[in-house]
C-alpha cells in the first residue's frame, strides 16, 4: 500500500462524515481507508502501514484516546490527528502529551490552510520516522558485519581524520555538539560516537527537537507522574530517564524553548530529573550530544540560546562538511544506496552509467546525504538494469556540466582560484605593498608583477 502523497485512515462513528472526509482527502491524492468501528481501526492499523489516523474523540467502544494509546504501544511511526468538539480541546491537548501529532476542532473546515497543514505536516512526519527507522535498521546490519565505526562510508581524507578522532575522544564522557547541514549524517555520527564509547551496550535515543510541540516537550524530555492529567493512568518516563545508561541524541537543539533550556542546563548540572507532577528527583546517567544547522553562538548573542547550556554542550565539537565538499563520496555513497534498494525492491540494478555518475557529481545537494539517497531511491524504480541521466529528477539531469572532468582545464581552473586566494592574502597582509609582499612569498618583484596581472588582481584594492 504506497502512494507518494500518504496513506490515511479515518476513524469515526458516523458514516456521513466518513464518506465526506475521504472524497475532499483522496481529492488532494492521499490514499484513504475508513472505519465506523474502533476496535476494527486497530486491526487495519497491524495490516497496513498508514502515514496517518484521523480520529474522532468521542466514540462508542474505545474513545479517540484509548485508540490512540493502543496504537501507540505498537507503532511510533504513524501520526495521528484527533478530531474533538471545541469544548474538549483540554482532552486533545493531552492527547498530544500521550504522542498525538495535533488536534483539529469539528465541523472540520477544509477551506482552512491550517487544517491542510496539519494534515501535510502529520503525514510529513511519519514518512520522516519510518525512513530514519528503516535507515537505523539498515545501519544496524552494516555495524554487525563491520568493526567499530567504519560503517560511515566515505573516501574523503577530512571525513577519515574525523572517524578518528570520534575514535579516540568517545570513550570520554564529554558532551559532543555536532555542527553540519541538514541530511549530512549527524545522527549517524552521533550512533557512531555512542557505539564507540563505554556506553554501547545501553540505550541511544533520539529526539528532534523541531518536531515536538514546545508544550509537549518538557514531558517528553523528562516524563509525568501519574495522575497529573486525564488519562495519566501510570508513570511514564521521559527520554532521559529511558536512556539511563546510554546516550541521548538532541537533533536541532537550536529549536529548543527557553523555558526548557533552563530546566535542560538543570539536568547537565545536577545529573537528575524531575518527572512533571512529582517532587521527587530521579538520579539519571545519560551522555548528550548534541546537533545543528545553525549557528548557536549566533543565537546566543541573538538572546535565542543560553550562553550557559551552549558552553556545556559544546564540550566537543564536530563539524560534518556538506556533501558537495567532498564530491568523491557521491559515487560511493550512490552505489551503496543502490545495494540497499535493490534488496528493498527485489531489483538487480548494476550501477550507474557515467552519465549519471557526472550529473550528479556535478549537483549542489543541498539536501546533502539524505537528498541523495532519495535521489537513488527514485532513479532504483524506474531503471531495470542500470541507472543512466533519464532516470535521475530533471534538475540533476539538465543541470549544466560544471566540474571539469579533463585534467588540464581542472588544474588550470583550480590553480587560478589557488592563486588568487593566495595573492589576495598576502597583499592583504601588507596592505598591497608589493615588494613585502615578494619577500614574504620569497619570489623576485617583477614576477610577483606579472602574476598579479595574469590573475587580475590589483594591489591597490588593498591600499589604506
Amino acid at each position: 500500500m504506497t502512494t507518494e502523497k500518504g496513506n490515511i485512515l479515518i476513524v469515526d462513528d458516523e458514516q456521513d462524515i466518513l464518506i465526506t472526509m475521504k472524497e475532499i482527502l483522496e481529492d488532494e491524492g492521499y490514499i484513504v481507508d475508513t472505519t465506523d468501528d474502533p476496535e476494527k481501526a486497530l486491526d487495519l492499523a497491524r495490516q497496513n502501514d498508514y502515514d496517518l489516523i484521523i480520529s474522532d474523540l468521542k466514540m462508542p467502544k474505545l474513545s479517540g484516546e484509548e485508540l490512540l494509546c493502543k496504537i501507540r504501544k505498537e507503532n511510533d511511526t504513524t501520526s495521528f490527528i484527533i478530531v474533538t468538539a471545541y469544548g474538549t480541546i483540554d482532552t486533545a491537548v493531552s492527547c498530544m502529551k500521550q504522542g498525538a501529532f495535533h488536534y483539529i476542532t469539528k465541523p472540520i473546515n477544509f477551506n482552512d490552510p491550517l487544517v491542510w497543514k496539519i494534515i501535510e505536516e502529520a503525514v510529513k512526519k511519519a514518512k520522516v520516522l519510518k525512513e530514519n527507522k528503516q535507515l537505523k535498521k539498515q545501519l544496524e546490519t552494516i555495524r554487525q558485519s563491520k568493526s567499530n565505526i567504519n560503517y560511515i562510508i566515505t573516501q574523503n581524507k577530512y571525513m577519515k581524520e574525523l572517524i578518528e578522532y570520534i575514535k579516540k575522544v568517545a570513550v570520554f564522557d564529554f558532551t559532543v555538539l555536532i555542527y553540519g547541514e541538514s541530511g549530512v549524517g549527524k545522527e549517524l555520527f552521533a550512533k557512531a560516537i555512542h557505539e564507540a564509547s563505554n556506553r554501547k551496550d545501553k540505550p541511544f535515543l533520539a529526539i528532534n527537537c523541531a518536531a515536538i510541540a514546545p508544550e509537549v516537550m518538557e514531558s517528553e524530555f523528562f516524563g509525568t507522574k501519574k495522575g497529573i492529567y486525564t488519562g495519566a493512568t501510570e508513570d511514564r518516563k521521559g527520554i532521559l530517564e529511558q536512556a539511563n545508561g546510554g546516550t541521548v541524541f538532541l537533533d536541532e537543539v537550536s529549536e529548543m524553548p527557553l523555558n526548557i533550556q533552563s530546566k535542560f542546563l538543570r539536568f547537565l548540572q545536577e545529573k537528575e530529573i524531575r518527572r512533571i507532577g512529582d517532587v521527587n528527583p530521579i538520579k539519571v546517567d545519560v551522555r548528550i550530544i548534541a546537533a545543528t544547522n545553525k549557528d548557536l553562538k549566533q543565537l546566543v548573542k541573538e538572546g535565542k540560546f543560553r550562553e550557559d547550556l551552549y558552553f556545556r554542550l559544546e564540550g566537543i565539537k564536530i563539524e560534518i562538511p556538506p556533501l558537495r565538499e567532498r564530491k568523491e563520496d557521491i559515487p560511493l555513497l550512490a552505489n551503496y544506496f543502490i545495494q540497499k534498494f535493490n534488496e528493498k525492491y527485489g531489483k538487480n540494478i548494476k550501477g550507474l552509467t557515467q552519465e549519471a555518475t557526472i550529473a550528479l557529481v556535478n549537483y549542489k545537494w543541498e539536501g546533502n546525504v539524505r537528498q541523495l539517497e532519495n535521489v537513488i531511491n527514485q532513479a532504483c524504480i524506474m531503471a531495470d538494469n542500470i541507472i543512466d541521466v533519464q532516470h535521475l529528477p530533471p534538475y540533476i539531469s539538465q543541470q549544466e556540466n560544471k566540474f571539469p572532468f579533463e585534467y588540464s582545464k581542472a588544474k588550470e581552473i583550480h590553480t587560478q582560484k589557488f592563486a588568487q586566494s593566495y595573492f589576495r592574502v598576502l597583499l592583504s597582509i601588507t596592505g598591497g605593498n608589493i615588494s613585502q609582499a615578494a619577500k614574504l612569498a620569497n619570489i623576485e618583484r617583477q614576477s610577483l608583477q606579472k602574476l598579479l596581472k595574469k590573475f587580475s588582481i590589483d594591489p591597490s584594492e588593498f591600499r589604506k
